[in-house]
């Protein structure tokens, strides 16, 4: 459980930096709107892979 809970996270911190750099970084405003967009759905992904792992429960012994 502690290394779905671990992974969730990284994946969290992943779609942050993610974001970050498609709307935030001035570093690259040359991408194009569709490229941006394409971080953006990456982005989200993450977070909905981070959010199913967090909260799905410990198989059954």
């Amino acid at each position: 459980m502690i290394l779905r809970r671990a992974l969730a996270v990284l994946l969290l911190v992943a779609a942050l930096v993610a974001l970050y750099l498609s709307r935030g970084s001035s570093s690259l405003d040359e991408l194009s709107d569709s490229a941006k967009s394409g971080i953006s759905v990456a982005a989200a992904v993450c977070v909905l892979a981070a959010v199913r792992l967090w909260l799905r429960k410990a198989p059954e012994q």
